[in-house]
């Protein structure tokens, strides 16, 4: 993994690194139930989008673990920690990086089989129910049904392709887990 370079607006100190953490979880949180299902979640190209995202949220999750990690091992060599109770520092540490590897294996695991699903789903759309016609959207129009679909949108603003996002993958890696949103999702007449 290449190390992170900050973009602008990125955390300036501590509290606001951990408030970024706390975000992430409320964020999570706010996702759950907006896919508890409609208004908020009626399109199959919405599910799909939000799995990309987690998907691309994973994949930067074993890049942050692998970040947790250097930090300890830098402030272990300058000699700037100790332990509460005198414990051997290096087999601390060494737990501790051996969690955080068996942690990043699974965020790998969890972001190819993220891929996985959305994959499985590309061809999914909705098709008008039996009974409801199928009427043209105009624009700022939606169907009473579609009500609250962009949802997911607030928590996700900008797209999984923005720079800022993630890192590059490292030289030779065979694929990117990062998938592009289906732009649109016509049903069939």
């Amino acid at each position: 993994m290449t190390d992170y370079t900050p973009a602008s607006g990125a955390a300036g100190d501590d509290d606001e690194t951990a408030q970024l953490a706390a975000n992430l979880y409320e964020h999570v949180r706010q996702l759950n139930y907006a896919t508890a299902g409609p208004p908020s979640l009626t399109l199959p190209s919405t599910a799909y989008t939000i799995l990309g995202n987690l998907s691309a949220v994973t994949y930067g999750l074993d890049q942050l673990l692998d970040q947790i990690n250097r930090f300890f091992l830098r402030e272990l060599q300058a000699d700037r920690l100790g332990h509460d109770y005198g414990e051997d520092l290096t087999d601390v540490l060494s737990r501790h990086g051996q969690a955080l590897a068996e942690a990043r294996r699974h965020a790998q695991a969890l972001c190819a089989t993220l891929s996985d699903a959305q994959s499985a789903i590309n061809a999914i759309h909705c098709r008008p129910a039996r009974g409801r016609e199928a009427s043209p959207t105009t624009k700022g129009e939606t169907h009473k049904d579609d009500a609250g679909v962009a949802a997911a949108a607030k928590d996700f603003p900008r797209p999984i392709t923005d720079p800022t996002l993630l890192a590059p993958p490292p030289a030779g890696e065979r694929h990117s887990p990062i998938h592009f949103p289906r732009r649109t999702n016509i049903p069939e007449a």
